[in-house]
């Protein structure tokens, strides 16, 4: 399966933040990006939550809620969050069914478990703009926002 390109639809969906709290697409006005990462407590991923926190209000400026995924339980997800600094993102966990909101994106590593990296920017559920980078690579934030 290869991830979704421009027109592809995501499907709605209500997942837990590392609040617990539960998130669900039909809530959130205006665009959504979609930044998949394959689990919390790694460098790579650390790395690319921090951008987008760091750059939340800029997201929010052009019309845009950034959101973090990964197959990781919430309550988890609630520390890293809490260790690495979010205070404004959420990030979400895509854990049961394990990974399903990845699969029907076309970015779930099934051999593997977790999700690819990737970025999706969506809204009312169709695919604007998306792009896949390696499990190393670390997804430029500017390129991100030059897409907005």
């Amino acid at each position: 399966m290869a991830i979704l390109q421009k027109g592809g639809q995501v499907p709605e969906f209500t997942l837990r933040d590392q609040h617990g709290e539960k998130i669900s697409s039909k809530d959130i006005k205006g665009k959504i990006l979609l930044s998949f990462h394959p689990l919390a407590f790694t460098s790579v991923c650390t790395d690319q939550m921090r951008d987008l926190e760091n750059n939340y209000d800029r997201f929010l400026e052009k019309g845009v809620t950034p959101i973090g995924l990964s197959v990781d339980p919430y309550p988890a997800k609630g520390v890293w969050a809490q260790s690495i600094g979010l205070s404004k993102l959420s990030i979400l966990a895509d854990f049961h069914p394990k990974g399903a909101l990845a699969e029907a994106c076309g970015v779930y590593i099934d051999k593997a478990g977790i999700s690819g990296r990737a970025a999706l920017l969506i809204e009312d559920g169709k695919v604007l703009w998306s792009k896949e980078y390696g499990q190393g690579e670390r997804p430029d934030v500017e390129e991100i926002i030059a897409q907005l």
